[in-house]
Formats: C-alpha cells, sequence, structure tokens
C-alpha cells in the first residue's frame, strides 16, 4: 500500500511539474513579445530599412547582421542606431555602412528616416544621382558620402544647410559644386617680381607659381619661377566655388579699369558645367564683390599645405589666344 501512494504522489509532483514549466515557457514568450514590442520602431522607418538593404545589394554586404529580422529587432541590426522617442518607442538616429560593398542607388524613401541625424554610406560603390528624398532629412547633422560613384551632386536643401554650417558634409568637390576649375592671375605693373599665378581644381591639387628674382648682382634682372604644389579639401574647394556664385561672379562684367598708368593687372577664370568664364580687374575698377573673390583665392592659397616646391625658368601664363569668352550678363548663376 505504501508503495502505491509513493508512486501516486511521484505521478501528481511530475504533473505539477510539467504545468509549471509549459507556464514558464508561455511567460518567457510573453515577456520576449513585449521586448520586441517596446523596441519596435515606426512602420515607415522599418521600411525605409528595409528598402535600403534591398537596392543596395544587401545580400552582399560585408555585414548585414541581424538585417530584415522581426519587427522590434531593427535597432541590433548593423550599423543602425536607435534612442528612445518621447513615447517611449525606439527611432533611427543613425546608419553607419562605410566601406560595406553597398552597390546600387540609394532609394526615394530614405526620407522616411525623419529622424536620422548621421548617415555613414563612404568608400562604397553606389551609382546613380542621390534621390531629392535625402533633402527632406531635415533632422541630419553629418552626411558622409564621399568614396563612391555617384553622379548629379548632393540636393540644394543639404547644400544650403552646409553652407550655413548646420550639417557637416564629406563628399567629393564635383558632388558639391559644378566648378571644376578656377585660375586666378596677378601681375603688378611696377613690379619685375611679383606676378603670381594660382590654379584651384576639384580634385583638390593647388599650384601656385610666382615670378622671383634671382639678386646675384645689385643690377641683376634675371627671374626665375618658384611653383608649389599642394593639396586642399573638397570641402574646401567647393565652398570657395558657392563663394563666387554668392557673389554674382557668373553676372559680372567681362572687365573693370581705372585710367591709369601703373596698377594691378587681376584675371580671374573659371571653369563651370563645362563652360569657360573670365573676369578682368585692373587697377581695383571692379566692384567690391569681385575683390572678395580675388582676396578669397590667394586666401585659400596661402593657407595650403605646400607638398612640392620646384623653379622652372619661366613661370606658365594664361594664352590670350585660349582666353574664354565671358557669357553676356543675366546667365544662370
Amino acid at each position: 500500500m505504501a508503495r502505491v501512494i509513493l508512486a501516486f504522489c511521484l505521478i501528481v509532483s511530475l504533473v505539477v511539474c510539467v504545468e509549471c514549466f509549459g507556464q514558464s515557457i508561455e511567460e518567457t514568450r510573453s515577456v520576449s513579445s513585449t521586448q520586441l514590442a517596446s523596441h519596435a520602431i515606426p512602420l515607415q522607418e522599418r521600411q525605409a530599412l528595409v528598402t535600403l538593404y534591398q537596392s543596395t545589394d544587401g545580400g552582399h554586404w560585408k555585414n548585414h547582421d541581424g538585417w530584415l529580422g522581426p519587427a522590434g529587432t531593427e535597432c541590433t541590426w548593423h550599423g543602425v542606431e536607435c534612442i528612445p522617442d518621447s513615447d517611449g518607442f525606439q527611432t533611427v538616429i543613425g546608419i553607419e555602412l562605410d566601406e560595406n560593398n553597398l552597390v546600387g542607388s540609394m532609394p526615394t524613401n530614405i526620407s522616411q528616416l525623419a529622424h536620422l541625424r548621421w548617415l555613414n554610406i563612404s568608400r562604397n560603390q553606389l551609382k546613380g544621382s542621390l534621390p531629392n528624398a535625402v533633402g527632406e532629412l531635415t533632422q541630419l547633422e553629418d552626411f558622409m558620402v564621399f568614396g563612391n560613384q555617384l553622379s548629379g551632386g548632393i540636393p540644394d536643401p543639404l547644400i544650403h544647410r552646409w553652407l550655413s554650417g548646420s550639417l557637416w558634409i564629406h563628399a567629393e568637390a564635383s558632388l558639391l559644386t559644378d566648378v571644376s576649375e578656377i585660375d586666378f592671375e596677378s601681375n603688378p605693373s611696377m613690379l619685375l617680381c611679383g606676378r603670381r599665378r594660382i590654379v584651384l581644381r576639384s580634385d583638390g591639387d593647388v599650384m601656385f607659381s610666382t615670378v622671383r628674382c634671382r639678386n646675384a648682382t645689385p643690377n641683376d634682372r634675371r627671374t626665375f619661377c618658384e611653383v608649389k604644389q599642394g593639396h586642399i579639401s573638397s570641402s574646401g574647394f567647393a565652398t570657395l566655388s558657392w563663394l563666387l556664385r554668392k557673389n554674382g561672379f557668373y553676372s559680372l562684367q567681362a572687365e573693370y579699369s581705372r585710367n591709369i598708368s601703373e596698377g594691378t593687372f587681376e584675371s580671374t577664370r573659371v571653369s563651370r558645367d563645362g563652360k569657360a568664364y573670365e573676369v578682368v580687374n585692373y587697377a581695383d575698377g571692379g566692384p567690391f564683390e569681385l575683390w572678395t573673390i580675388e582676396r578669397a583665392i590667394e586666401g585659400v592659397a596661402l593657407s595650403t599645405e605646400w607638398e612640392k616646391t620646384r623653379t622652372e625658368g619661366k613661370c606658365s601664363r594664361w594664352r590670350d589666344e585660349k582666353a574664354p569668352q565671358h557669357p553676356q550678363s543675366g546667365n544662370s548663376n
């Protein structure tokens, strides 16, 4: 009889344990579902992330850990950063996918990431133009897109915010401006060794040539050319290019001068969107806006860190027969 009672007790204990175990599993599942729900991001943000993954061949990214996981896991996806919003739910504020083998183009619904503060898609293989929707990311503070194969330019709303200082952009100059070269020459008529030429290009190359006097003897009139080569940032070149535009360079007259015998001849030549422009200024006959442009170009050159210096017998000059024709006033600027 005792054995029967003992067996009965063991069976009851086993049933109770099984029920407790099952209840524990259900509680765990309930907690997991609650946790996922509390970490979920808005549906439109998830849609934007999924489209980004699909349009840039996410299956072949170097790292796509977690991507396309169930709702509530988005903030654990590689490169995605979130913070709680005012309602306690999560919202995407950052995407770090640099050097991750993104191939394709940016999706138009990227603007659905309305709280995005930084976007780093640099050093990938993205092609085509950036969609205008990128310009709708009004909370963006850092935009890194350098090192892709993009064409066109960065949308104007982002350019304006970059110029105002509220947005930092790391991109090739060709995405920030349609200017490819700025060529400035200054030649004071009263000085034997005062002529200089500054050439800045959108790839960052800078050339600064200056006529120097040898001064081997008190009566030595021989000269030589000192040529410095250096590099500036793409943003530095682009900022200078926008200064030209903001100061109305493309609407200036082709030539300004004063009726005096001695003065400084200055010529500013710009290659923009496949067209060439030139403004000549003799003896500061031009307007204040032109003076500002000329001094800004010289300032960029003076702040350049020179990497090479060489000497030549003679400095190269802009050849008159190849001087561009200045367009009529009223052209788009």
